[in-house]
This record gives C-alpha cells, structure tokens and sequence, in this order.
C-alpha cells in the first residue's frame, strides 16, 4: 500500500486514498501518489447549510440543544447556527427572567427537563443542586422552584450546549438583535435586523415564546398603565404600596401580577378582574402519576369516530371528560357547582386548597394523564369545534390544567382573608378616567371601580393578528404565515413546518405560542421540548 501523505489546508491534515473535506471544499486525493490532484479536479462542496434560531427563551435553548445533540454524532454534509436574541442576556425570556420570590414555576419539577426524551433532566439537576447547598429535595416529594432557579438550569444547558458545539466544530453566532423581517424563497432567505444588518440563512426556527397582546392599546402611555406584570421591576418601581391597584385578568399571569405586589408587602386593595372571574385550581401531589385513563382516550375517540361516521364534536369531548371525572373521582360529580364562572372565588380557591391537600381532585390527574394524546384528541375536532371549545370550555379547562403551587394559593387566600384582594367577573371595559389620573372599569352590570393603577395581566396573545410582534407582522403582511381559525399559525403537526400561502416562502417552523391553534398545549415546556424534538429532526433532514 502507498502511504497516506497528508495534504494541509489551514490547520487540517487530509490523508490520501480518499476525498477528505475542509469546511467548504471536497479534495480527492489520489491513492497511489504522493501528491494531491490538480485544482482543477477539486470538487465544489456546498457550503454548510444556516440554521437560524430566533428568540433563545426556553423553546431556542431545547431546540439549540437538541440540533447540537444530533449534529455532534451526525454532522451530515455541515451546519452552522445563528442564534437571535434581543434581550442582551440569552436563556432567560419573560417567564424566567424574573427574580421575585414569589414567581414559581407552574409545572412539576420532573416534566421541567430542556432535552428532548428527558423531562426527567431538569429535576436530576436540581437534586444535584439541592444537595450540594446542604438542602437535599425529598426524593418522592413535588417541588415548584422559583423560576429564577430555573433560570440558572436554562443557562448552564445553554453554556454546556456551546462547549459541545465548539468540541465538535459547529459554528454558532450570536445576535443580540431584535429580527423584524424574513426576505428570500425556498432556497435561500435574509433574516433583517432593527439596525438595519442583515444575515443570510437556509432555514429559521421562530421561538419567540409568549408575544405580548395588542390589547388596550388605547391605554399605552397612559400615566399608572402597566401593559404586562413582566418584568416585574417596573411595578416594584413604581406602584407605591398603599395604592389600590386593578389587575386585568385571573389567571397564572394575574396571580404572578398578585405575588409581584404581596413581595414588596402591598396594602393597597387589589382587584383581580376578568371576563370569567375564576382563579386556576390549586396544585395536587404528583399529577404526572397514578391515574390511568378508562374514556377520554385517543382510541375511544378513533372508535366513536369510526363506529358512527360521523365528525368528533366539543359536545363528545365534554361527555368523555365527565365520564373520566366521575370514574376518577369514585362518585356522580355536581357539573353545575364545578361551574365556576363568576362565583365565589374565594370559596373555589379555599375547597380547592383543601381538596389538594386531600388529594382529591380529579381534573388534574386526568388532563395531566392525558398529556400525550390531547393534541391527537385536539386535531380531531373540526374547526368550528375548536372555536366552541375556546368559547366554551377553555377556561375552565386553563383554570384546571395550568394551576397555581400551594404556596402561592395560600398566599392568596391569606390576602383574600385580610380583605386586601377581591376577585370580580363579567367585565366590561376598562378605559383612562375622563376626571383625572387614573382608570374606570365598567362591569355588565353597571356597576364601576376606579383605581390609579392597571396591570394588564390578560396574558399571552393566541391570535397572530393580536401579536405585538413586528416580525410576525412582516410574516403576515407577505402571506408567509396563514391564520389558524383556532388561533396562532397553520403548521405541519407533525414536523412544525409553517405552511405558507406562498409556494416559494423561505423555509420556517415555529414552537410555542405562534403554533397555539394548531398544536394545544405550546404554553407548557415539556410540549415545547417535545415539539423542538420533531423540529429539529425535520430542520436537519433538510437538502
């Protein structure tokens, strides 16, 4: 055998006998000489392909994490990353990015993992942490950390992620840039800066979490007008504590609005109003566990599908959901006691606690269950469904599905105890006084309530024409995003491909709440991880 007889290029020794690659060249080497073939024999390889990641919340950092997992063990024909955030700080986003004490996360610790596969990871991580502080976690016990923890996990996934990329040669660029337009086709796209810059991508990943609504607009700028409880600083700031103060909305964001104010010891009177005037259920022990679905199940609804030929409806999503309650719970349940739109919240939230602590709830347990197959059982229902359920069922469903920590439920049936927080429904409007400083809030009733603060705690945006996005108006405008007519954007399920109007749009995939109507549950990480699994997964199998 002829030796290999190395050939350099830069800083990398290519042996002969076979074509070895620098980044953007392919050179054949021949076998039985002791030199490289001409120049003109190269091979043009094509350039490594651009994988641009915008917004690094949660939902960037999975899907960073996830495409450097796969392309350290199959780099393919070269990638290289673009990471954007316009934050100065990544793996922090709203959610996480608080540091009150009251804000914890709204999912059990074990669901809470960044890797796909892993929603165990996270809390490894925090018995680690736990630990070696000299306060070891109860193995068997539910922890609800404070989301600054969390934030700290987000950035060592994040710094691990970036030491494995450079290991194994994959290029990453960060941006702390706000992107506001995509130009470009199929082929090749530009993603534009608010500066006016400019880089050149094959494919982006919007992961821009939670986009703020653009509701009460009318209010902007207006004098003791907080658009969003986030970030917390500017209420901390700038509410003084004995002031009475209106938060918009009653649930998770209202009830972070409400621990906002009870950390810096508030006495002013805070009013939680709402259209529906009810407070998400309390969380129970363990809700990932113990409970295995009889009837509201994705076979049960193949076979009622297949048995009667006849569409899945809202109506047979409710009878399977009660018969499911009732086999969990043992017992025939009062459906309309359990309607709790505008009803004593007080009273809900002081049962609530007490049958959490009981472990006695059932709703929990089933929606919890049922995780896996909701988005299946989702896609199901047609259209029209969909906007009866949002009508319908939603918030009932959003009160038992996304509940508040023990902690903080007690917190606030503490305040409601002390008469320093009242929870109201059927709002009306909510406009600037027209006597002076200060706000109105009219009620279907009649009735009014003044107050010199509103926090608009209403929560994240579900329509894409409601997004306070300049990106997603740039997408809209060019038809590259397509209305959903339950919300958010229309996407290939199962890869989280964006289906544009337009044959020749760049190629884009989405996560989280820009795929809400689509996929159910994009406001919880686990889904999201999830998701960045079957996304990159599709990203990387791109030509």
């Amino acid at each position: 055998m002829c030796p290999a007889v190395p050939v350099w290029l830069g800083k990398t020794a290519y042996r002969g006998g076979r074509a070895v690659h620098d980044k953007y060249f392919t050179f054949h080497v021949a076998p039985n000489t002791n030199r490289a073939l001409s120049p003109f024999l190269m091979e043009r390889k094509s350039m490594p392909k651009k994988l641009t990641i915008v917004g690094m919340g949660a939902c960037g950092v999975a899907a960073f994490a996830e495409a450097v997992t796969r392309l350290c063990y199959d780099p393919g024909e070269g990638w290289m990353i673009h990471l954007i955030e316009r934050d100065d700080v990544l793996a922090r986003g709203l959610a996480f990015g608080t540091d009150q004490p009251g804000h914890l996360l709204n999912t059990e610790s074990r669901l809470m993992g960044l890797y796909d596969k892993e929603p165990g990871h996270f809390r490894t991580w925090l018995e680690a942490r736990r630990a070696a502080a000299g306060t070891p976690l109860d193995p068997d016990g539910v922890e609800y950390p404070q989301r600054r923890e969390y934030r700290i996990y987000m950035r060592e996934v994040l710094d691990r992620t970036l030491d494995q990329a450079r290991t194994a040669g994959i290029e990453v660029q960060t941006h702390h840039q706000e992107a506001v337009s995509i130009e470009g086709d199929h082929d090749a796209a530009t993603v534009g800066f608010s500066d006016g810059s400019t880089i050149a991508t094959d494919i982006v990943l919007l992961t821009i979490g939670t986009p703020d609504p653009d509701r009460f607009g009318t209010l902007n700028g207006t004098l003791g007008y907080f658009d969003s409880p986030y970030p917390a600083h500017r209420m901390t700031e700038q509410i003084d504590r004995d002031q009475p103060v209106i938060v918009l909305g009653s649930g998770l964001s209202a009830i972070d609005a409400v621990m906002t104010l009870l950390d810096g010891d508030h006495r002013g009177h805070i009013h939680l109003i709402s259209k529906e005037g009810m407070l998400p259920r309390v969380e129970i022990p363990a809700p990932e566990t113990g409970y295995e679905r009889r009837y509201l199940t994705l076979a049960n609804v193949h076979r009622l599908i297949r048995e009667r030929g006849a569409a899945f409806s809202v109506v047979d999503l409710f009878r399977l959901f009660r018969l499911e309650a009732e086999a969990a719970a043992g017992r025939p349940i009062d459906w309309k006691a359990e309607d709790r739109f505008d009803g004593d919240a007080e009273a809900a939230l002081l049962h609530d606690i007490a049958a959490a602590e009981a472990e006695d709830e059932p709703f929990q347990r089933i929606l919890t269950a049922a995780r896996h197959e909701s988005t299946a059982i989702w896609n199901l229902l047609r259209p029209a469904d969909q906007k009866r359920f949002g009508q319908w069922l939603a918030p009932h469903f959003a009160a038992a599905r996304f509940v508040t920590p023990m902690i903080n439920a007690r917190r606030i049936a503490d305040a409601m105890t002390r008469g320093l927080l009242s929870v109201r429904g059927r709002v009306d409007e909510t406009v600037a006084s027209t006597n002076g400083p200060g706000f109105v809030v009219r009620f279907e009733n009649g009735d009014t309530l003044e107050a010199p603060i509103v926090v608009n705690a209403t929560g994240q945006a579900t329509t894409l024409d409601e997004m306070r996005e300049t990106l997603v108006k740039d997408l809209l405008a060019k038809d590259w995003l397509q209305l959903h007519p339950a919300g958010g954007a229309i996407a290939h399920r199962a890869t989280c491909r964006i289906i544009s109007a337009s044959r020749d749009a760049p190629r884009l995939y989405a996560l989280g709440q820009l795929l809400n109507g689509e996929l159910r549950d994009t406001n919880a990480v686990w889904f999201n991880v999830e998701c960045a699994g079957r996304a990159i997964d599709d990203i990387l199998r791109q030509q």
